[in-house]
């Protein structure tokens, strides 16, 4: 999973809103369910319901890429997340890019003004996930080491 919109709130009707949408919802949450992580349960009931789209599906090391799929997501959508954002309920929407942890002493990624300017008049925040990144060393992946 690459670069994805994230959209929830506490009285959020988001099935209300997905009815007449045009976006593709990824993952959708209810207020009140039980979460699953991987394929354990938890005990934790979610506080929001909501909403993910995937606006990107370049890797994580591709952050040019997945910034050029977010611009092209935000201009295309634009009439449709404006609708979201104003949506009853919605109190929160952020658009997450996962980025590949790099072996540099210093990891600095800049975002264009385009994008800042997009997510800005449609008052989505910005997240950046930092992930480790895998490689191979006799047969090892980063996370068996």
């Amino acid at each position: 999973m690459s670069c994805v919109l994230r959209a929830s709130g506490t009285n959020f009707e988001v099935d209300e809103f997905l009815e007449t949408s045009s976006l593709d919802a990824l993952t959708v949450f209810h207020r009140g369910e039980v979460q699953r992580r991987g394929s354990v349960m938890t005990q934790r009931r979610t506080e929001q319901s909501g909403v993910n789209v995937s606006v990107s599906t370049r890797e994580f090391s591709d952050l040019r890429g997945q910034i050029e799929d977010a611009v092209e997501f935000l201009s295309e959508n634009e009439k449709e997340l404006r609708r979201l954002r104003d949506f009853p309920g919605l109190e929160r929407m952020d658009l997450d890019f996962p980025v590949e942890d790099r072996d540099v002493v210093f990891q600095s990624d800049g975002f264009p003004p385009r994008l800042l300017s997009l997510l800005g008049a449609l008052r989505i925040g910005l997240v950046v996930s930092r992930h480790p990144a895998y490689w191979e060393v006799e047969g090892q992946t980063s996370t068996q080491q």
